[in-house]
């Protein structure tokens, strides 16, 4: 039986298509990967209408550009007019856009995994947000990004977060905050979305388990419980259902870290976050994974910068779900996101050709970007947000960042 690298290499001798787009990205992968891991990457939960709704959103949304503006200082070749400052200019990326912190690389990639992405994330100088249930232990994530950086790619500005569940196990998740910070992750991103598993029927009806030789490593401690749900994964991961607000505390007397919060749709919830002493959220429903018929990311963003613009204590908010246009970048970042996050894409990219494939993606994303801000008439990153570029779906609504 065919393993993923042998349909990769097989579908992409046969196909004489270039693969211009994600979206090409995303058919090869749908031709190459076995259904269960498909479905279990590609689809959300109930009736997946938040999951379509997350793209339909930003096509609802349309550009008004500014002509007769001198955008030339793109076209050289070191040109910088792309790079986004995240968490108070402490940190530099290439483009406003993060690979986001998704499960089990290793389903997509097999002998590399997470290392192929973080392998990506160096050359592109982006940000890497490292999933608690990654096929490959923290510690070798990390690893590889210095080996990489020394090796190839010595000016990359690229950096390690890392994404936590709150376990029942209190004792669990301050051993997995303590170990991102010793081996050098820059961020603490805690999703709080995710009180239950939501109902992800695909998943059920495909019996989905994880192949022989993959599982979940962060999870595992060769001296208590956590190889046995590490090993089964689904519906055993002991995600605390009694976190709330006042648990913050606990986390940031824990560790020095800056504390990004991802799962915000609410604009309460945005300036709870901003008194919590925050440095960051990030609006997202999960990729549509969660509660069905949840409000659209790009939909909720517009919301929370509002609730938030007057505050004095100022936080980064960044955007996931539905991203696969450089225009959609541009699109969030008009309305006030810092940067968003590609999940799926980046699984796309890792099936196709590996850390190949997924620096592919993030190449084709950032051209789109870059080619969207000169037809925008926009030089720097603050054009972006001060050219009033985005009407919304209804005419009379229209940006006023």
């Amino acid at each position: 039986m065919e393993n993923v690298e042998e349909k990769a290499n097989k579908s992409l001798t046969e196909t004489s298509r270039a693969l211009l787009n994600v979206e090409d990205y995303h058919q090869q992968a749908k031709r190459i990967l076995p259904q269960m891991i498909y479905d279990f990457y590609s689809t959300g939960s109930d009736d997946q209408l938040t999951l379509n709704d997350n793209l339909q959103g930003f096509r609802r949304l349309k550009l008004r550009p500014k002509i007769l503006i001198d955008v030339s200082s793109h076209s050289t070749e070191n040109s910088i007019n792309c790079q986004t400052q995240l968490l108070n200019s402490t940190t530099t990326i290439s483009f406003p856009c993060i690979i986001a912190p998704t499960a089990l690389h290793r389903l997509a990639n097999n002998e590399h995994g997470e290392l192929a992405t973080v392998r990506a994330a160096v050359a592109c100088s982006t940000i890497m947000c490292v999933s608690t249930t990654a096929s490959t232990r923290m510690e070798l994530i990390a690893e590889e990004h210095r080996r990489h950086i020394k090796t190839h790619y010595p000016q990359s500005t690229s950096q390690l977060w890392y994404q936590l569940y709150v376990l029942k196990n209190r004792q669990h998740s301050q051993k997995l905050i303590e170990r991102a910070e010793k081996c050098g992750y820059k961020a603490l991103v805690l999703t709080v979305d995710h009180c239950h598993l939501g109902n992800r029927e695909c998943d059920v009806r495909n019996n989905f388990s994880l192949p022989n030789g993959i599982q979940t490593e962060n999870l595992i401690d060769d001296h208590d419980y956590d190889s046995e749900f590490a090993k089964a994964y689904r519906n055993t991961v002991p995600i605390d259902s009694s976190l709330s607000w006042k648990d913050l505390k606990w986390i940031q007397s824990i560790t020095s870290l800056p504390l990004i919060i991802k799962g915000i749709i609410h604009p309460d919830d945005a300036r709870e976050a901003i008194k919590q002493g925050i440095q960051g959220i990030i609006v997202s429903n999960h990729g549509g994974r969660q509660l069905d018929t949840c409000l659209s990311t790009i939909d909720a963003l517009p919301d929370i910068m509002n609730a938030i613009r007057n505050e004095k204590h100022k936080i980064d908010v960044y955007i996931d779900g539905g991203i696969r246009r450089g225009t959609d970048i541009l699109k969030a970042v008009a309305l006030g996101a810092k940067a968003v996050l590609i999940g799926r894409p980046i699984l796309w990219g890792l099936a196709v050709n590996g850390a190949q494939g997924a620096q592919n993606v993030m190449a084709i994303l950032k051209k789109e970007f870059q080619l969207a801000m000169m037809l925008c008439g926009c030089r720097t990153i603050e054009d972006i947000i001060k050219n009033d570029l985005v009407v919304m779906n209804n005419r009379n609504n229209q940006s006023k960042l």
